[in-house]
């Protein structure tokens, strides 16, 4: 009872009825502007910090704990814990599988450069190319090249080459290259694979100039671009070919 008001209704001193204890009378139970409360209509503008669930009367979910830091809106309780790709900011948050496939199939073999056909949600490939170094040469359904070198071990000027970009936000992760390859009787009887994550240093256990297989990789990751080359080598004549035919396909995750 307030002794000063006698003979009135009441005395409205900034009771906040909308459960937040530091308030100032936000009246009628309105969410505090700043914080994440219990009153009706969440507004707040701060992120969830993974323990907190919306309890405002206009809110019409089921109310599951938050587990991310995705924005609350409050506009109605998460139906399920936020474990989406956005709560981390990738788009592409949690995918494995291919990242990058090229289709080879309708090439002339002599094309400067040919487009992907398909990059997972989160990552962005660029097209699949040849080292200035190589010459082009036909070769239906393929990208084809000769000029590679006799050496026993990769030259660092002759391969074939793309990137793969991450998405802002997204971390990618390279496991395997599937790739279907094919030398003539001159070209080379070897090839391995190598990133820029380490500026090319680690090349993979070398496969055959003509064969069809996945090659292992050491796992390169990272937020930025991430270059992939195709060697080949130990070719017993500069006119032998080397071709990347039908598929090639990078595999990896995204974080």
């Amino acid at each position: 009872m307030c002794l000063l008001c006698l003979g009135l209704a009441s005395c409205a001193v900034g009771v906040d009825s909308g459960g937040d204890p530091t308030g100032a009378g936000d009246g009628g139970g309105q969410a505090d502007a700043s914080s994440l409360d219990g009153g009706a209509g969440d507004s707040a503008s701060a992120h969830d910090t993974g323990a907190p669930i919306d309890t405002g009367a206009s809110d019409t979910g089921t109310g599951i704990a938050d587990t991310g830091a995705a924005a609350d809106t409050g506009a109605a309780k998460d139906a399920a814990a936020d474990t989406a790709p956005s709560d981390s900011g990738c788009i592409g948050h949690g995918t494995t599988g291919a990242l990058v496939t090229f289709d080879l199939s309708a090439q002339s073999g002599s094309e400067a450069s040919a487009a992907p056909t398909s990059s997972a949600t989160g990552v962005t490939g660029g097209t699949l190319s040849r080292a200035a170094a190589l010459t082009a040469v036909s070769g239906s359904g393929s990208i084809n090249s000769s000029g590679w070198p006799s050496t026993t071990t990769a030259s660092a000027s002759d391969y074939y080459t793309f990137t793969v970009t991450p998405a802002a936000g997204c971390s990618v992760t390279l496991t395997t290259l599937a790739i279907d390859a094919s030398a003539s009787g001159t070209g080379p009887t070897k090839g391995d694979v190598a990133t820029s994550s380490d500026s090319f240093g680690t090349h993979t256990a070398s496969f055959a100039g003509t064969s069809t297989g996945t090659v292992t990789l050491a796992s390169p990751s990272g937020t930025g671009p991430i270059e992939v080359r195709v060697y080949g080598y130990d070719a017993s004549g500069s006119t032998g070919t080397l071709r990347i035919e039908n598929t090639l396909t990078l595999s990896g995750s995204i974080d």
